[in-house]
């Protein structure tokens, strides 16, 4: 091997499988940002370079002996805290991988080694050792009632984001019963946000790593549980550790709220930079969007960084208009997204991202906007004094623009 470059990790491998070194070693040496220092199986080498300095990470074989695997992480990680490990193993179970997780791995990777895998997981361990920290950015997407497009608009802006920013973008689906976001990737992740919360241990890196579901846009999904039932496992403070730590690792995090207001959404509001309350233009739509407004302040979120979004412009039969929306809110708009209902419902069908099936739509186009708009820190504007000449349909149906409060 040749010495050590810069931005390199030393490595070394312990592995007590005769059967497994030349495997192990193949994976190793297929990688050019990694410089092999050790192979052993013996303990007392290990701690030899380990004390020594200079060693990025350690590959432990955790068979044969899951046991005696685990506890030599915790030696490991014992001996030089801040040492990545990274665990091998056959065994896929989700104990195995949650105890490897706790006693101090990193990262895991199922036997046998399959090189993408392995790859990935040595990017992650590389880009945790050299991140520098960054400022997150939360935003809430909450629909002001069923099919306004609330998922749809998550899904896709979790993306546009992450192509804008060049960086990986977190999308927690937060509707915990009824949530859709894997469904709209056609994915079907092991690990869900009730699997971090139900391990009953604070929420940590290494555990949102192994829970996050990396989809090949760029977008790290955190699902919600495959059996409704499993919700009750999901906590307030599971929810803030798990923002928190999300906050940390990505520069952009968006959180599919659910429409039932509680102590969950709370928690994630509480951090958050922008709030999108997505609407369409009818009057019930607007009508739930007011009350979702103003309950969303109850809960204690800041008026200010609350924002309209309204979906499916343009259709046919509207009979108001985003301006009488904005005399309304004294506001104007953070965004429109247009009316393409036929490609927008395919792509949901198939399970496929707008810009997968219509790179061109609208809807897409729009929404690729609102993104440049969020990473570029602009778009909010200043409250919007309603025509007292001009009023508007909605207006006349509730006798009035909305009183606007305080900022909480």
């Amino acid at each position: 091997m040749s010495a050590t470059m810069d931005n390199n990790l030393s490595i070394a491998v312990f592995n007590t499988e005769e059967d497994q070194q030349d495997a192990l070693r193949e994976a190793v040496g297929k990688i050019s940002l990694m410089d092999l220092r050790l192979e052993t199986d013996r303990w007392e080498d290990l701690e030899a370079e380990l004390s020594g300095g200079g060693l990025n990470a350690v590959l432990v074989n955790l068979d044969p002996d899951i046991e005696f695997g685990v506890n030599l992480v915790r030696r490991i990680v014992d001996t030089v805290p801040e040492m990545s490990v990274l665990g091998v193993s056959r065994r896929t179970d989700p104990q195995t991988i949650i105890s490897a997780m706790r006693a101090g791995c990193a990262q895991f990777v199922c036997a046998p080694v399959d090189q993408h895998d392995f790859r990935n997981a040595v990017e992650r361990i590389r880009a945790a050792r050299m991140a520098m920290p960054h400022s997150s950015y939360r935003i809430c997407v909450v629909g002001a009632s069923g099919g306004v497009g609330a998922t749809t608009l998550s899904c896709n802006l979790s993306m546009e984001l992450a192509q804008v920013s060049k960086r990986i973008c977190a999308l927690v689906d937060l509707n915990l019963e009824y949530g859709d976001a894997s469904f709209t990737f056609d994915c079907d992740p092991r690990f869900s946000i009730a699997d971090l919360c139900g391990t009953g241990t604070p929420i940590d890196r290494t555990m949102v790593e192994s829970a996050i579901h990396q989809l090949p846009c760029d977008v790290a999904l955190l699902c919600r549980p495959t059996k409704a039932t499993d919700a009750r496992q999901v906590t307030p403070e599971g929810v803030e550790q798990a923002l928190r730590v999300l906050s940390a690792m990505h520069q952009n995090v968006v959180v599919d709220l659910p429409r039932s207001f509680s102590f969950l959404s709370a928690a994630a509001l509480e951090g958050a930079d922008l709030i999108m309350v997505v609407a369409q233009l009818s009057i019930p739509s607007i009508r739930n969007a007011s009350r979702v407004y103003d309950v969303l302040q109850e809960m204690g979120a800041n008026e200010a960084k609350i924002e309209i979004v309204l979906n499916r412009c343009r259709a046919e039969h509207q009979r108001i208009t985003p301006g009488d929306v904005e005399q309304h809110f004294r506001r104007p708009i953070f965004a429109m997204i247009p009316n393409d209902y036929r490609r927008v419902t395919a792509a949901a069908d198939f399970g496929h991202p707008i810009v997968a099936d219509a790179p061109n739509s609208p809807v897409r186009l729009a929404i690729h906007e609102l993104a440049k708009t969020i990473t570029q820190g602009s778009g909010t504007g200043e409250d919007v004094k309603p025509n007292a000449a001009n009023r508007g349909l909605l207006q006349r149906w509730w006798g009035g623009g909305k009183k606007t409060t305080s900022p909480a």
